[in-house]
This record gives structure tokens, sequence and C-alpha cells, in this order.
């Protein structure tokens, strides 16, 4: 009596069993909730913009997504100038573009009227001088109050590149023509500023509270990149704090609609984390800078300068070593793509 019950209460836990889950041979898979990062929704099925959901995700609504400007760039035919190179572009009032460049005799100019075919003028704006001037070259111009114009430019005292083989420092020259400069004297002094004898390939822009900001290739704590100085009249400056760019040379900035654009070149791989060419980086401040965008790569190519020909199109002008081994001034040609 005793087994039999044993058998009958085994058999009732089997059948009970066989109730509440199925065989093998019908087996039921039940789904695990799936959590938010798995969820995967294709890209045709986006009845909004993406970054309008990004924005309702993080519970924001309508605020757009910060965008960096793209361009589309085009190489423009021929070279601006021959036998020259290391370009500064100037719009002047009248319309017409006046290019500043160097070559041994110093800085010299050309002028346009269409930005692409330039005539060389006569004479030299800046000739080089003595001990820290004994070489004169990487113009960048301001328009000063008074219809005259500012002129920094750097100054050397060795033909021999590099830091360490030369010490570069910035000066000054005002002009009211743009074609007869008058020397100022230095205005970055290298030696004594924390740039480790060398300022060099100054970049001038005027802040809309009308302060100056100088932008050059400093080695300051033997880094290779870009620093700034600012200036309340365009004379005395005071170095800022860190470094603008790292690993890039020859700042160009340009302003267009809400942000400030650098361009600056990659010229030494053993420093730049990008192939060499030139580059542009934005910033909303002008005091930090994205990660560089490229406009193109090419070896042998340095020393951008913008000219903004309207709030769509810009054109970078840039220094090449052209055969056989001729310097040269040419061009690429940009319009931001909406």
């Amino acid at each position: 009596m005793k087994h039999g019950i044993i058998l009958l209460t085994m058999l009732l836990v089997i059948f009970v069993s066989a109730c509440q889950f199925p065989s093998e041979s019908s087996t039921v898979v039940v789904e695990p909730e799936k959590t938010p990062e798995e969820i995967v929704v294709e890209p045709e099925t986006f009845s909004e913009k993406p970054e309008d959901l990004i924005s309702k995700t993080n519970n924001i609504p309508n605020e757009p997504a910060i965008k960096a400007l793209s361009f589309s760039w085009e190489k423009d035919i021929g070279s601006r100038i021959v036998d020259g190179s290391v370009p500064f572009v100037h719009m002047l009032k009248d319309g017409n573009i006046r290019l500043y460049y160097c070559n041994s005799k110093g800085i010299l100019s050309a002028v346009s009227k269409d930005g692409i075919t330039f005539t060389k003028e006569q004479g030299v704006r800046i000739s080089p001088g003595t001990g820290f001037e004994l070489q004169v070259c990487d113009p960048t111009i301001v328009d000063l109050p008074n219809e005259k114009i500012r002129m920094y430019y750097k100054g050397a005292n060795s033909l021999n590149p590099g830091p360490g083989q030369s010490i570069h420092k910035i000066y000054s020259a005002v002009s009211s023509d743009g074609l007869n400069f008058q020397k100022e004297g230095l205005r970055i002094d290298s030696e004594t500023n924390g740039d480790n004898g060398w300022a060099s390939v100054p970049d001038a822009i005027t802040l809309p509270d009308g302060r100056v900001r100088l932008y050059y290739v400093t080695a300051a704590e033997m880094q290779h990149g870009i620093g700034s100085a600012i200036s309340s009249d365009g004379l005395n400056f005071v170095k800022e704090q860190g470094i603008r760019v790292e690993n890039l040379v020859d700042p160009s900035l340009v302003k267009i609609r809400d942000k400030y654009i650098l361009f600056a070149a990659s010229i030494d791989e053993r420093f730049a984390r990008v192939p060499k060419g030139i580059y542009y980086l934005e910033s909303s401040d002008g005091l930090d800078f994205s990660e560089p965008i490229e406009v193109f790569q090419e070896d042998n190519v340095y020393d951008p300068s913008v000219l903004k020909i309207d709030e769509n199109t810009i054109r970078v002008f840039y220094g090449k070593v052209v055969p056989p081994q001729q310097p040269a001034v040419e061009s690429h040609t940009g319009k931001i793509v909406e």
C-alpha cells in the first residue's frame, strides 16, 4: 500500500510538470525585454530629423545639434604668384585685393581685381635689416581707425630654419597707402615672454571690442603649435595662457557667421597627428578650437591665408614649392555646403 501511494504521487508530479512546461519538440522561446540601448531604429523609419530625436531624448525640446561648417573645395587653376611665397591677402576699400608675399628681397606685394590674376607692384614693402630683422617675412594686416593699416611681420636673426637654429620675433610697421611702410619696432620678444626664442608667422585679427589678437607659431614649453597674445592698443601685447592649437603651424583666421575659423598647415609628421596639408579648425571664442578638418593633403604646402569673399565663399591662398624647387602662391576656393 505504501509503495502504491509513492508511485501515485510521482505520476501526479510528472503530469503537472507536463502541463506547465512545453516539450522539446514544441519549444517556445520567450524574448527577454530589451534595454533602450538594444533597440535599433532603421534610418528609413525616422519621421523626424535625428538631431530632433537627440534633443527629445535629453528632454531639451527643439535644441539644434551643434554642427561644424562644411565646405566644398576646388583647386584654382595655376599660380597666383611665382617667385614668391608666404602669402597674406588683404581686401582693399575699393574692392581690389592686395597680396603681400615674401622672397629674398623682403616683403613685396601684388594686386588683383578678381583674386585670381595678380599683377606684381614695384618696390619692396618691408626690407631686411640687421640683427633680428636680418630676414623679414610672414606679413599680416589690420585696418586702423585713422584710415591707416598696421602690418605685423616676422623678423629673424638667421636664414636657418627651425627653433634652435635661429631666433624669431614679431615686429610691426604702419602705412597710409599699403605700399610705403614705416617700421614701429618690436611687438613680441620671444626671448623674454616664454616662447623660447620662437615667435613666428603671425596672423592678426581685430576683436569686436577693438583689441587685437595675434596668433603665431610658438616654441613655448618646447611644443610645436600655435599660441596667442592680446593687446588693447595694437602695440603692447600680453601672452595668453595655453596653446590654441597643438601640432599645426602657420595660422590664418577668419570670422564666418558666428564662428572663428582658423586655417593651419601640417608640415612635419613627426609632430602633427594628421598628414601633411592644409586644415581648418573652428571656435566660438577664438581660444578653444575643434579638431582639424581637412582642406586637402599635399606635401610642400604651408602658410595659408584666407580671403572671405562673401558669407558662403572663401579662398585660401598658400605657399607651395613648384618644380624646379621654385616658391609660388596657389589657392583653393571653398563654398559652404548647407
